[in-house]
């Protein structure tokens, strides 16, 4: 019998050059584990930038690489340093459908930052909303796109207009257990205002 982990060793082994199972094996590990293939350890971070080095373009793979960084540490990918920021940049370069990977690079940005992806330049809330608009059920993407309104501001995803506050409604609404999104929520009432999540009115406390 064989684990997941132990199917993407196998595999890895027979090919060395596959690419997406280098990739793989670096998300069946947890940041303090190591596979060993052949006779070599690797840890997560060590499987992504082999899985780089075989083909830079795996968009995957630069996006478990920046989720793999720590905001201020760089790693080394050809020839190349590259941040957080950077990689989620790279992979959506690369491949600009990963609603998660625009979620993350609007979260590695200050509220004054813009990021180039593609021909493009972004803000911390257009990243959020491009990430909406790929993928609508995205609970995370819509807490992160609530924090990065300051109000009265609104943001367009798709064709309706949404405040802070409804940011954070979406949110719940799709994801009754994200934690922040609950946090977020509190924080944007006044201790007399109520919210209404699902068919119960809530107030700041």
């Amino acid at each position: 019998k064989y684990t997941q982990q132990e199917c993407y060793v196998k595999a890895v082994e027979i090919d060395p050059t596959n690419s997406q199972a280098w990739s793989n094996l670096g998300v069946s590990l947890t940041p303090t584990e190591t596979a060993t293939v052949g006779t070599v350890k690797y840890t997560q971070q060590e499987c992504y930038l082999k899985s780089l080095a075989i083909d830079p373009t795996n968009s995957q793979a630069w996006y478990n690489l920046g989720v793999s960084l720590a905001p201020k540490d760089t790693v080394t990918v050809g020839t190349g340093n590259f941040t957080k920021k950077e990689c989620h940049a790279k992979a959506l370069a690369i491949d600009p459908t990963n609603s998660q990977a625009w979620n993350n690079l609007g979260a590695s940005l200050t509220p004054t930052e813009t990021v180039m992806v593609g021909t493009g330049n972004f803000t911390k809330k257009e990243c959020h909303a491009k990430a909406l608009e790929i993928d609508p059920t995205n609970s995370q993407a819509w807490s992160n796109l609530g924090a990065s309104l300051t109000p009265p501001d609104t943001v367009m995803v798709g064709t309706v207009k949404y405040t802070k506050q409804e940011c954070y409604l979406k949110a719940l609404e799709i994801d009754p257990t994200n934690s922040q999104a609950w946090s977020n929520l509190g924080v944007s009432l006044t201790p007399t205002e109520t919210a209404t999540v699902g068919t119960v009115k809530y107030t700041q406390q």
